[in-house]
């Protein structure tokens, strides 16, 4: 009696939801290091004396001078006041750091085969201790956050998670539409809708995490793009 034949698999095993890669796509991972990159490029610019506009212009000629094709929203930098709203209405002016300051940039950059990045970052000048713990708290906020990032969850349920630590921790939520984050593709983004509490899209693809808060008076944002791939996350 002759044996029997060794069971075929399929290439794939099924997974519910879209046909999503495993794995980023390079074009993105090479869009949001650009960001992450150029953000650091604005943060090194910074000093008392020099504006919003100047760290805008930094973060410019690093995106010029290193490929990118432009960008998709506007550059927010923020210093004092500024750094308490991050709007694409709201673009850099002519307010200056001081010493007892906080920076925050968010950049945006289109590289040229198509894909878009997303990165905030934000850096204390001078000797302020208390901003100095706030933004290391929201930082550990955030990567938390991230490490509970499984595909395929609801864009609320992330949210949630995130909310619940920044209550516990002091922090108020200062996005203007009350959420921590957006889907994005290649040419778009918000396409599927934002991490909010009304929010049940299952997350896959891409989404930029972004918890924007504060507590007391420092403000601070801290945002990584995230790829909810077939079978786990990796942050970009």
């Amino acid at each position: 009696m002759s044996s029997s034949p060794t069971p075929m698999k399929p290439a794939w095993p099924y997974r519910p939801g879209p046909d999503i890669a495993f794995h980023a796509p390079d074009g993105l991972k090479r869009a949001q290091q650009l960001a992450k990159d150029a953000a650091q490029a604005g943060l090194a610019a910074v000093g008392p004396g020099v504006t919003e506009s100047a760290v805008e212009g930094a973060i410019h000629r690093y995106l010029h001078t290193h490929g990118a094709e432009g960008i998709w929203t506007i550059t927010n930098v923020g210093l004092g006041k500024n750094a308490h709203t991050c709007f694409p209405t709201q673009g850099p002016g002519e307010q200056a750091a001081a010493d007892r300051d906080v920076l925050m940039v968010d950049v945006h950059p289109i590289t040229a085969d198509g894909f878009w990045g997303d990165c905030t970052r934000c850096r204390v000048i001078g000797d302020f201790p208390a901003a100095d713990e706030a933004l290391r708290d929201l930082t550990a906020i955030h990567h938390g956050t991230l490490a509970q990032c499984r595909p395929g969850m609801p864009a609320s349920e992330l949210f949630a998670l995130s909310r619940d630590r920044l209550v516990q921790e002091g922090f108020i939520l200062l996005d203007l539409l009350g959420n921590i984050g957006h889907s994005l593709t290649a040419g778009a983004a918000y396409t599927q809708g934002f991490i909010d509490a009304g929010n049940d899209t299952p997350m896959w693809g891409a989404w930029a995490i972004e918890p924007f808060a504060r507590r007391g008076d420092v403000a601070g944002k801290v945002e990584d793009l995230v790829w909810f791939g077939r079978e786990q996350c990796s942050v970009l």
